[in-house]
């Protein structure tokens, strides 16, 4: 969690960094003039770095031998990835699509302990991620101000772990079961987006995402049906280049 952390603070120190050199010096302007406003409207693509962490809860659809009907792993990690979207602009109102693609490294585990030798873990990992989103903002100056929310969608695998051995359980088992497919999901947040001057903008913004639910059934003795649902949060700081003139 620290190492996320890290990442996190880095990535939004040099986005708001470099945004506030840039504005304050007037890069891509003439010395004496007055900054022109950036030209918010049309397509644009860029990149992205953050931070991910997440709940994933797990919950016994019933089972005589399981003694606690709800449990929870907190996975974290980086994100990065790439972006692409296209603005509308109306006045001081603005509106658009943007896509991602990237890679989601959400991982972490959990392992509860009971008395009576009786033990269950989870884990969950994901890798590449995609979200399409509408954006909606409010441009001031040289800086854009906007909600955004759509769909999500990850590559992530859970899995549970059961064991047991006392006679609660009637015997020794020792059970397990994973669901690994693409989930889809929704995801909402907002953000700030600031010129850099010529075609470049940078951002930093904060993501929302639940990525629904589903049924892991453990196998072999004393097996357990579990409904796992996994949601987090995304905060990325994120770098734009606006394709075609004017800026």
């Amino acid at each position: 969690m620290r190492r996320l952390s890290f990442v996190v603070l880095v990535a939004c120190c040099v986005t708001v960094g470099i945004s506030a050199r840039a504005l304050s010096q007037g890069y891509g302007y003439s010395p004496g003039s007055p900054p022109a406003l950036h030209q918010w409207q049309g397509l644009y693509g860029g990149a992205h770095l953050g931070g991910a962490w997440g709940s994933t809860t797990a919950n016994d659809t019933g089972s005589a031998n399981t003694l606690d009907d709800y449990w929870s792993a907190a996975p974290s990690g980086v994100v990065a990835g790439v972006q692409l979207g296209y603005n509308w602009v109306n006045g001081p109102v603005l509106y658009g699509l943007e896509g991602d693609l990237g890679y989601l490294g959400l991982a972490g585990s959990a392992t509860s302990t009971y008395v009576l030798g009786y033990d269950r873990s989870t884990k969950t990992d994901s890798d590449f991620y995609m979200t399409l989103r509408a954006r909606a903002g409010v441009i001031f100056n040289q800086w854009m101000f906007y909600a955004t929310g759509g769909y999500i969608g990850a590559d992530t695998k859970v899995s549970i772990v059961e064991e047991c051995s006392n006679i609660v359980c009637g015997g020794t088992f020792d059970v397990s079961g994973s669901n690994s497919s693409f989930r889809s999901g929704w995801t909402l947040g907002g953000g700030i987006e600031g010129d850099l001057g010529g075609p470049w903008t940078a951002k930093v913004e904060y993501l929302y995402y639940d990525l629904g639910s589903r049924t892991i059934t453990t196998s072999g003795t004393g097996a357990t049906t579990w409904n796992v649902d996994t949601t987090g949060s995304l905060v990325r700081a994120g770098l734009n280049y606006k394709f075609g003139s004017p800026y």
